[in-house]
């Protein structure tokens, strides 16, 4: 989680959100905690009945969903994702810009 809050923290300057999504069943109760704890501040989206999740195609735990300004799913992989890396925030970058 860490190097999701850098990239929300780096790619919110052009206009990029950064989302986190939790399929925890117990909602804000999970989240808040944790969030709190560790100073994070990018949006959580509290998806206890899986809702948005089914809509992403989200299988496992993590996913990762880049989706475009015009609302179409761009990139959904599944397990870690290298946050830290230039790939996924240049990418993400050129999307905003199309």
């Amino acid at each position: 989680m860490p190097s999701v809050q850098r990239a929300h923290n780096e790619l919110k300057k052009d206009g990029i959100q950064v989302i986190t999504v939790s399929i925890d069943g117990i909602g804000e109760a999970a989240v808040k905690p944790v969030f709190t704890k560790n100073g994070y501040t990018m949006p959580a989206l509290i998806d206890a009945n899986m809702a948005v999740a089914r809509d992403f195609g989200v299988r496992s735990v993590p996913s990762t969903v880049i989706v475009d300004a015009k609302g179409m799913v761009r990139v959904r992989t599944t397990g870690h994702v290298d946050f830290d890396g230039a790939d996924l925030r240049n990418y993400a970058r050129s999307l905003n810009r199309k």
